[in-house]
This record gives C-alpha cells, sequence and structure tokens, in this order.
C-alpha cells in the first residue's frame, strides 16, 4: 500500500526527471541536493531496483526507471480526476486546473486572466493552479496532449477538435528602436523597411495574420515577444510587437511604430479547450468568468 511519504518520493522522482537531473531539480524542489539523493535512494529501496543512473556522466533513466515514470503519469492523472469528480459532487472548486498562456500577455488591459484568477481562488477551497508560458503553436500541441485545460493567446486554429471562446482582440504594429538608422528619418517609405532587417517570430509569419503581402528582409528569429523586443532595441532590427507591450519604450521614446496605417492589424485571443475531454467544475467555472468578464467589457 502506498503512502504519503511514497507518494511525495514518487512526484520527487517525477521533477528530477522532468527537470533533466538532481541538480537542475534542486531550485525546482526547494531541496538541497544530498536531500533529493536520500529520497530517490528510498525510493529505490522500497520498490526494490534502481530508477535512474546519476554521477559525473549526467542523468539518465533506467528502463525500470522509464516504466515506473509512465506509471507515475497514470497515477497523478487518476489522482487529479479523482480530485476533480470529488469537487464536481460536492459543488467546491478544487482539484487541478492547468493554465497555458502566451508570454507577456499581463501588460494588456483587455486580458482579464489576473480579475478572474482572483475571483476563483476567491471561490475555491484547495484549488491548485500551474500555469505554464509558452508560444501558441506549443500550447496548441500542449492542449492536444492533454497536459494542459486551457490555453489562451493568439490562436489561427483550424483543428476541429478544438473548441474556441473568442475573448479580445490585441493591436499589433511594426515597431523600430532608437538606436536604428531609419529611426529619426522624416517621411519613411515602404521601399526603406522592406530594405531594412527584420526579426520575425519562430511560430508566426505577420503575412499570415496580414492583408499585406510584404517581402521583409529577414534576418532574425526569436521565439518569443520579449525577444523580438530585445532585438529591436538592438538598432539592428525592425519587427512586430503587441502595442501594449511596446508602450513602456514608446514613453521612454526608445520605440516607435512605424507606418501604422499600413503596418498595424488586430490579432483575436481566444481561450482554447479540448471538445473531446469533460470540462471540471474549475475550467467551467474559470471559462464562464472568462466569457462574462470579457463580454462585459465590450458593452
Amino acid at each position: 500500500m502506498l503512502r504519503d511519504i511514497d507518494v511525495k518520493r514518487l512526484k520527487l522522482f517525477k521533477k528530477v526527471v522532468e527537470c533533466g537531473g538532481l541538480s537542475a531539480a534542486e531550485k525546482a524542489l526547494n531541496i538541497n541536493l544530498p536531500t533529493i539523493s536520500a529520497h530517490l535512494a528510498s525510493l529505490e529501496e522500497l520498490i526494490g531496483f534502481k530508477l535512474c543512473d546519476r554521477g559525473r556522466k549526467g542523468f539518465r533513466l533506467t528502463k525500470e526507471g522509464q516504466s515506473v515514470l509512465v506509471s507515475c503519469n497514470k497515477l497523478f492523472e487518476s489522482l487529479e480526476q479523482f480530485q476533480s469528480e470529488i469537487s464536481d459532487m460536492s459543488h467546491m472548486i478544487s482539484g487541478h486546473l492547468k493554465i497555458g498562456i502566451v508570454d507577456n500577455i499581463i501588460t494588456d488591459k483587455n486580458c482579464l486572466l489576473v480579475s478572474v484568477i482572483n475571483i476563483l481562488k476567491n471561490q475555491s477551497k484547495d484549488l491548485e493552479i500551474n500555469l505554464e508560458i509558452r508560444n501558441p503553436s506549443e500550447l496548441e500541441r500542449l492542449l492536444l496532449e492533454e497536459r494542459i485545460d486551457i490555453a489562451i493567446g493568439p490562436f489561427h486554429i483550424t483543428n476541429p477538435g478544438i473548441d474556441q471562446l473568442p475573448l479580445y482582440k490585441e493591436q499589433v504594429s511594426l515597431y523600430i528602436g532608437e538606436q536604428h538608422p531609419l529611426f529619426s528619418k522624416k517621411n519613411l517609405q515602404l521601399d526603406d523597411l522592406v530594405a531594412a532587417e527584420y526579426v520575425t517570430r519562430g511560430y508566426l509569419r505577420e503575412s499570415q495574420v496580414t492583408q499585406q503581402h510584404v517581402s521583409f528582409n529577414f534576418a532574425a528569429t526569436a521565439q518569443n515577444i520579449e525577444g523580438i523586443a530585445l532585438l529591436i532595441l538592438s538598432g539592428k532590427y525592425i519587427g512586430y510587437l503587441p502595442d501594449h507591450y511596446a508602450n513602456e519604450w514608446v514613453k521612454k521614446l526608445q520605440m516607435r511604430n512605424v507606418l501604422p496605417h499600413f503596418f498595424s492589424y488586430q490579432v483575436e485571443c481566444k481561450g482554447i479547450t479540448l471538445k473531446k475531454k469533460s470540462h471540471t467544475k474549475s475550467l467551467s467555472t474559470l471559462i464562464n468568468l472568462l466569457d462574462e468578464f470579457h463580454h462585459a467589457e465590450k458593452k
């Protein structure tokens, strides 16, 4: 029979694997290396075989360790499902809620997730929220793999197995940094920008979402908004940023948008969930709050 201490050691083992080793797991677990090693040794003694090789040659799961990891995932998924079902029957919001969001939406006043989570936690008994910050394509993959319950961001999805809840629109514009040679140039022309080096998002080309089919000089790639902003501020690249995120540097005169009548567009931010997966009470409440809040904002 599994005791509480055994479940905790299994969770520790799973976290060590996710982190890629004992040293990397120290910060995530807030436990020192000797203690982590001792817990793993106790778990191996309990089950009767070695779970992983650890030492100077690095961290590697044994064949048995790989099987235990699969069983761990099944165990914790079952526990989460049990907690959710009990929560639904008791009409209390508890269990686990796994949310995925894109980076830097916190600066968007149209995104009301902060307020929604505040209300959700006020209504809950012991709800545990896990938050993943990834780019849209990674969030869609995590959703399809059922590793998150809902994702929020600017998605362009055609998969019929995904439900989409429109929330709000995000304004995106083309920006240039103060150190760029074109920053102070008056009467910028389209040809000036086409010749400039451009940083693109690794998961999206602007031609996919805008009506302006311009052949930019693609010279750099970044996988997130912060990376694009950094390259724009270097003075060597132009690139697209959400207006709410760029506003901090615009106020300091370190950035400006260029030809907004031509290079600005809106993208719709949505909440996406799996159609085939039944909603827990916590997820249903979150969706209802998001829908209610954003509809109220539109009025």
